[in-house]
């Protein structure tokens, strides 16, 4: 479902609104919170959001705020938070057999520590993956493509076998993994529930200790105080606007419906 540019604006205000909330609450309670991912991306080159997308992405340490999103909604999968506007639907492909709320939402994404040495950062990053592939089948995600008949078999016959394996014991194993070293010193943090994988979402710690204000859409939000450096790790030349065949939605939305002016 490709959305009109009218979509894309209410779609844009709902957001908006619930990412004011957000920092509202943060600011109270003094809780560090930044931009990150194409929402810095966007407050950097178009003072706002990317013209075309479809989402809002704000991230945390963990150990600065506790919300369990994934015990809140018991067919919820991701190891993010999702705040979601009530009256509103925004459903994506992958999850449209699921039954979960399909608000309109804003992410947020908790960073964990990072080991130090390279062979644990292998073993963390193939294990929360593996999890989290099987929290996906559990929950009834499509995590395939349409024309991905032998990964569709795959994930088919992996779902058979999670029929005998708990939601909360594949929760459990996840978390062990993701959070096994917040308690030790690390220089690295890493957004599990990013879309670029383990090795890109790695940052350095103190781009979401060390913040600055930036503007996005005319109100001051958090930003790494380091921003350049954070934008050029995940996309290189940021300034370039990228060839028009690619300005396009990243989700792949069945289902739109946020209410009338």
């Amino acid at each position: 479902m490709k959305l009109s540019s009218i979509q894309i604006n209410k779609l844009h205000r709902i957001q908006l609104e619930i990412a004011i909330e957000v920092k509202r609450i943060c600011e109270a309670h003094e809780i560090k919170y930044s931009l990150v991912a194409g929402t810095l991306l966007g407050a950097v080159r178009h003072n706002g959001f990317i013209p075309w997308d479809d989402d809002l992405d704000i991230g945390m340490l963990r150990d600065d705020y506790f919300l369990q999103t994934w015990y809140s909604d018991p067919n919820f999968a991701l190891p993010i938070v999702k705040i979601r506007k009530n009256g509103t639907i925004f459903r994506e492909l992958n999850s449209k057999k699921t039954n979960i709320h399909s608000g309109v939402f804003i992410d947020i994404f908790p960073f964990d520590n990072v080991p130090n040495s390279y062979l644990s950062k292998l073993k963390q990053n193939y294990t929360t993956y593996i999890f989290k592939r099987l929290l996906l089948i559990k929950c009834n995600y499509e995590v395939w493509k349409k024309s991905e008949i032998t990964k569709k078999v795959v994930y088919k016959i992996a779902r058979g076998i999670m029929k005998y394996v708990t939601r909360d014991r594949l929760i459990k194993m996840c978390e062990h993994y993701m959070l096994m070293y917040n308690n030790y010193d690390s220089d690295e943090v890493v957004a599990f529930g990013g879309s670029y994988g383990y090795w890109k979402e790695t940052i350095e710690k103190s781009w979401l200790e060390l913040l600055t204000d930036i503007y996005f859409e005319g109100v001051g939000f958090k930003c790494p105080q380091n921003y350049l450096g954070y934008l050029y790790k995940f996309y290189g030349d940021f300034k370039t606007l990228p060839p028009e065949n690619e300005r396009c939605n990243k989700h792949e939305i069945s289902e739109l419906c946020i209410g009338e002016d």
